[in-house]
């Protein structure tokens, strides 16, 4: 993960018995976001939910593309985002253009817009 913005929105979560590792995408309860330092069971982490600019994964393989301004879904079983709508979550817009290879793309992340 790397936020390309200094506007930026976050929440102190708590990590799950797995942990939270630096850059994970995940979902707390209604909110979609990306974990910014590694946390373990218990431990308090910050997640960022609402940015100009990130890098967050990306979902690699066929039919998985975006172009600048494509709705931007979370995929929880991934980790990653896709353009599955269907039992997804909604979390923002492509910055910029993604092909079917890249495992990363800059979105406009916007977490909370699915509550």
């Amino acid at each position: 993960m790397e936020l390309r913005s200094n506007i930026w929105a976050s929440i102190k979560v708590i990590a799950p018995s797995a942990g939270y590792v630096k850059g994970q995408m995940t979902k707390v309860e209604d909110t979609v976001g990306v974990i910014v330092d590694d946390a373990d069971n218990l431990e308090e982490a910050v997640l960022v939910y609402s940015c100009e600019a990130v890098e967050v994964p990306k979902t690699a393989g066929t039919g998985i593309t975006f172009a600048a301004g494509d709705k931007v879904y979370f995929d929880a079983a991934a980790g990653a985002v896709t353009n599955v709508s269907s039992g997804n979550t909604l979390c923002g817009r492509a910055k910029e253009a993604a092909t079917t290879t890249d495992d990363v793309v800059i979105i406009d992340l916007k977490g909370n817009i699915a509550a």
